[in-house]
């Protein structure tokens, strides 16, 4: 690792993430984990499961490699931008990445009963550079894969499907008007982005099967 704050001595005392293993009994059926170390579970999905090794830092343990790859290339591409975790380290199926202590947007929503201009406009600035990134797929950020850091900054994780072609955050959306936030929200995106907002507005007003 190159980290110069990560030291040889917790290097090696996290090796033992290697022994974790994820797997999937049935196509549908929910991820098997186990976990023999003592490092807790702190979420799983269809890709795989994330454990905190240390304050900073977790590891997520993929079922695919395929996924290692293409979610390692997704997080260096966008290395640097607010939203994005810091990556550390990856292997044949792990990536060790930074650990957000913060709840989810949906979470920090439901407790404010509000949403903040600072977090519209962190939305819409996020969106435009998955955009200026070429990342095709926007409504891979649902509102559950959004933290809220304790500087109440927005990082997103889960991006090994941002090439995949969905243009409109439609669960984005559908989470804010689940919340009773829809309203608000789009009156900020339409000051700050009015093509972003006639865009999105269009697409709410249009009748879904």
């Amino acid at each position: 690792m190159n980290n110069k704050n990560f030291s040889e001595k917790e290097a090696n005392s996290m090796n033992d993430f290697s022994s974790i293993t994820v797997t999937r009994r049935g196509k549908e059926e929910e991820l098997v984990v186990n976990n023999p170390t003592s490092y807790p579970l702190i979420g799983k999905g269809i890709q795989g499961a994330v454990f905190k090794l240390t304050e900073d830092r977790c590891v997520k343990i993929f079922l695919k490699p395929k996924n290692v790859k293409k979610e390692k290339e997704a997080m260096i591409k966008g290395q640097g931008l607010p939203f994005m975790p810091k990556f550390f380290e990856s292997g044949p199926n792990y990536i060790i990445m930074e650990y957000i202590d913060g709840p989810s947007l949906r979470d920090y929503l439901k407790e404010q009963g509000t949403i903040s201009e600072s977090i519209t406009q962190q939305l819409v600035s996020m969106k435009k550079e998955m955009k200026r990134l070429g990342f095709t797929n926007l409504d891979r950020c649902v509102i559950r894969h959004i933290f809220v850091d304790n500087q109440q900054v927005l990082k997103v994780v889960d991006h090994a499907n941002s090439y995949d072609w969905k243009p409109i955050p439609v669960r984005l959306l559908d989470s804010l008007s689940e919340l009773g936030l829809i309203d608000p929200f789009l009156q900020q995106v339409k000051v700050l982005d009015s093509e972003l907002y006639s865009e999105w507005k269009n697409f709410l007003s249009k009748p879904r099967k």
